[in-house]
């Protein structure tokens, strides 16, 4: 299990934001139905990490978001529960839209963890509450004072402290170089540690000082330089090829119109990870049916969040193994909960714990998470503890395995070439922003060079990730297209190394 530095103080965000509007709900008589809050409070996970001047935008985004997949799914949810068995097949096709669509944007993006994945949970648990009782009004209403309350508290520190994420980061970085160079030779270490610079290095320039002579700044790229003097040598015009670790700073990201316009290119993997999401999703729900359990969307959700992130074959499959541990003792944490049976105040308490124990694990390990997220979804869905705790055990099982088994065939049946079209794809954009940067540089067109070198580094990172995925999946291949691979991996950052 990876560190990944403090979490603790994103997991109390994450309960804070939770137990405010659920405590004074039921301060004013609303009962447990005010732990549905939660859905918004969702919203605060996305923001960790991030500088306060990108984190509201997130945040908000994210809110709105969820506020209308609630709604979504309590509608949906409502048809459902008044229909036959088979219009749970509605709720199949609108989960598996929303996962398709929030699984592009996200790849697209380079959103990160946790993806479409608490999105898609909202959408879930919303459309289970109406056969409790709970009217799509009240889901809405409470979703929606979830995610107000999560961009305030997400924000809280940005009047007293308004560099508390950008020292959080460069701090994580540095602690991370330094187990790094304790022990150079690791592959764990080195791995986190470039992901560490990396993320700081984004937190800073969204916070404007990526580019500046701030103090942090400056504390950053020595620590950066000191691991790729380590790691990669002192020649500014290479980059290590596992994980494109070089002497220069990561540049911004590119803009957002410029990473979905690639991804929006036939062959990307953007569009790998929808179609294996389009054929799983009804899969995992018509075998769920036809096996006589009482709520597909739980296979659904399970095949969806082995896939939604596009883990090559081997990843994917512990992904799987990952998802039905953390289910079997996530069910062992809801058989304590209703053992205990807690009151009204009591839930909403236990209700923002695990939200915390979500966020703390979500992006470190999966198996883990899920311990907190089987809990949360079963009671936040039934609107409180469960009163057929075998029943409930009984199907979320067999649903997991359903939807582990179909997620698994999906990555292993359908599109089973797909890593060898998305490398050459990816190595085929690289010497297409290379060839656009050539040409600028002859016909003196500078002014647009700054930003075909965000571009260009965007696509080394994007062809680096194809190449890792295709040695993991297929070997063989891979080791007769490597010589090609590295040949534009070197060309592109001899370019990426002279801004003029």
């Amino acid at each position: 299990m990876p560190r990944r530095g403090r979490r603790w103080p994103g997991a109390l965000r994450a309960a804070t934001a939770v137990a405010l509007p659920g405590v004074a709900g039921l301060a004013l008589g609303h009962g447990p139905v005010a732990a549905t809050a939660a859905l918004g409070a969702f919203a605060v996970v996305y923001g960790e990490g991030r500088a306060y001047r990108a984190r509201w935008k997130v945040v908000m985004f994210v809110a709105a978001v969820l506020v209308a997949l609630a709604g979504l799914g309590a509608g949906v949810g409502t048809l459902v529960h008044s229909g036959s068995e088979w219009t749970w097949l509605l709720l199949v096709a609108a989960m598996t839209a929303v996962v398709a669509v929030g699984a592009f944007l996200v790849d697209a993006l380079r959103f990160g963890a946790p993806g479409a994945f608490l999105p898609l949970l909202t959408l879930e648990i919303a459309a289970a509450l109406p056969s409790a009782g709970v009217p799509v009004g009240a889901v809405v209403s409470w979703t929606a004072a979830g995610a107000g309350t999560a961009v305030v508290v997400s924000m809280s520190g940005a009047v007293t402290r308004p560099r508390t994420p950008e020292r959080a980061a460069v701090a994580a970085a540095v602690n991370a170089v330094d187990a790094c160079l304790r022990a150079p030779a690791e592959i764990g270490p080195r791995h986190e540690a470039v992901r560490a610079l990396h993320a700081a290095w984004m937190c800073l320039h969204d916070g404007r000082l990526g580019e500046s002579a701030h103090p942090l700044t400056r504390t950053l790229r020595a620590a950066h330089l000191r691991l790729a003097t380590v790691v990669a040598g002192t020649d500014e015009g290479a980059a290590s090829e596992t994980d494109d670790l070089r002497p220069q700073p990561p540049l911004p990201r590119p803009s957002a119109r410029y990473r979905l316009a690639r991804a929006a290119r036939p062959g990307s993997r953007s569009w790998t990870i929808v179609i294996r999401l389009v054929v799983a999703g009804p899969a995992a729900g018509a075998l769920a049916l036809a096996c006589g359990v009482g709520r597909p969307d739980w296979a659904v959700i399970t095949a969806a969040m082995v896939l939604h992130q596009g883990p090559d074959r081997v990843l994917g499959s512990y992904r799987g193994l990952h998802r039905f541990a953390g289910t079997v003792a996530g069910l062992g944490v809801l058989a304590a909960v209703v053992w205990a049976a807690p009151t009204a105040v009591a839930l909403v308490v236990v209700v923002a714990v695990l939200l915390a124990g979500t966020e703390e694990y979500l992006v470190r390990n999966y198996g883990v998470a899920m311990v907190f997220i089987t809990p949360l979804a079963l009671l936040l869905g039934g609107a409180g503890v469960p009163h057929d705790l075998a029943g409930v055990a009984r199907d979320r099982l067999l649903e997991t395995v359903i939807g582990v088994l179909v997620a698994v065939t999906v990555l292993w049946l359908v599109l089973p070439f797909a890593h060898r079209r998305v490398l050459r794809c990816a190595d085929a954009r690289v010497a297409e922003t290379v060839a656009t940067i050539v040409q600028a540089r002859t016909t003196g067109e500078r002014t647009v060079l700054p930003e075909l070198r965000r571009d260009l580094e965007f696509d080394l990172h994007a062809a680096t990730t194809a190449a890792i995925v295709a040695a993991h999946t297929e070997p063989g291949w891979t080791r007769d297209r490597w010589p090609e691979h590295r040949r534009l991996h070197e060309t592109g950052y001899r370019v990426l190394a002279h801004p003029a």
